[in-house]
């Protein structure tokens, strides 16, 4: 099985590695080829788009934090938005309507492609943080969703105050605010295929594809947890 990985804890040039990694990694797949391809194109096309981006630009402290903070917003709706998805299958049949309702709402509002990228993003999540706070909040308690819905506004709310700091407007040209989601997205569905090809009929060529991915995994998390720690110790010191 595939290790799960935040993405919103990748630095813009980890996700660069990421991405790079993976690729060679399914290059040299030999099975499920025609399966695995058009995910793995994707993953390719968005990389180029998120390459030209990040090689152009010299990523300024406000920016890369903006650009971070965008991908944990992404990463709190998703959670809330699974959260919410799975309480539609409990055996309580109330809770299992109040859910399927509520997943109604979340779909209304939810981006569908990747071509919706960054400036629907940015648009779609307050106009549904708005409507959830104003007819559904009693449905989001009862389901015991609170914590996770807090944790969605809490991102917006964070990446909106950083939008408002100088020097962070509207951009001519695409930049990787808008090619970093993309290129996530691509990831996540590459990822998501194959942990469900292996799941479902195991082989040994495709069982290397999971675990050289799970290494990859494992170190850029090992190195997140190392920064986390040495920023704790910075600020004990200080």
């Amino acid at each position: 099985m595939l290790k799960s990985l935040n993405f919103s804890q990748l630095m813009s040039f980890d996700l660069y590695d990421l991405a790079k990694i993976s690729l060679q990694v399914f290059d040299h797949c030999p099975v499920h080829k025609s399966t695995l391809y058009p995910f793995v194109e994707d993953v390719r096309e968005s990389l180029k788009c998120y390459e030209e981006t990040f090689q152009r630009r010299v990523i300024s402290c406000v920016m890369e934090r903006k650009t971070l903070q965008a991908s944990r917003r992404d990463e709190a709706y998703i959670a809330f938005f699974h959260l919410v998805e799975a309480a539609c299958h409990r055996p309580k049949k109330e809770i299992s309507l109040m859910a399927a309702g509520l997943l109604e709402v979340l779909q209304k509002h939810a981006w569908q492609t990747k071509s919706d990228g960054y400036q629907r993003q940015s648009t779609c999540l307050p106009s549904l943080i708005r409507e959830l706070e104003k007819h559904h909040l009693e449905t989001i308690e009862t389901l015991g969703a609170s914590e996770w819905f807090d944790e969605l506004v809490r991102a917006q709310a964070e990446f909106d105050a950083l939008t408002e700091e100088k020097g962070i407007g509207a951009f001519k040209d695409i930049s990787v605010r808008e090619t970093r989601p993309i290129l996530e997205s691509a990831l996540r569905s590459l990822f998501w295929i194959t942990d469900r090809l292996y799941q479902s009929a195991p082989d040994e060529e495709l069982g290397k594809v999971v675990f050289n991915l799970n290494k990859v995994v494992r170190k850029l998390t090992t190195k997140v947890e190392r920064d986390i720690c040495a920023n704790v110790f910075l600020g004990m010191e200080s």
